[in-house]
């Protein structure tokens, strides 16, 4: 008989949470929907993978998250500020649901000398504990490599925090 091969991290991101029975949410800006995607490429997740909200514009963060547009206005999009409130958005009225918002600047254009391209911001909420913990990175490349850098990120993120 073959040797059983190792869950990648997906896999293991996706099965840790079948058995904590964790929903996951994403709420992403940068990425714009490429971690539901990656969750979504692995046969199964369905039962996992509850749903996800592109927010690409503030607006949109507005409508679909409820992030004051005071925040949007004092921080920027892309800012622990307004990261944690997608994330909390996002999870919110849903148990045993667990949720990971990005917001970056994946380039080439949207820098500044505080915030370069690369910077993403990504945050994790738990809708029923209201853990709640977020991480700046700066990741090089392209537009393509910064924002596939940002979905490895996210899954190895999440992945950390629910295996806590």
């Amino acid at each position: 008989m073959p040797a059983k091969r190792p869950l990648n991290q997906v896999e293991l991101l996706l099965q840790c949470c079948r058995e904590l029975g964790i929903k996951l949410r994403t709420a992403e800006s940068c990425t714009a929907g490429a971690v539901a995607a990656r969750l979504a490429s692995v046969s199964g997740a369905s039962d996992v993978l509850d749903r996800g909200w592109i927010t690409y514009s503030n607006q949109a963060k507005t409508d679909e998250l409820d992030v004051p547009e005071a925040l949007l206005l004092a921080h920027g999009a892309v800012s622990e500020t307004v990261v944690r409130a997608m994330a909390e958005g996002a999870a919110k009225q849903q148990k045993n649901t667990c949720c990971i918002a990005i917001s970056g600047i994946a380039g080439p254009n949207g820098g500044t000398d505080d915030k370069p391209v690369g910077t993403v911001w990504m945050a994790v909420c738990f809708s029923d504990v209201k853990v709640l913990r977020s991480k700046k990175f700066l990741f090089q490349g392209s537009r393509d490599a910064i924002q596939i850098q940002a979905v490895d990120m996210a899954v190895n993120f999440l992945l950390e925090i629910i295996q806590t």
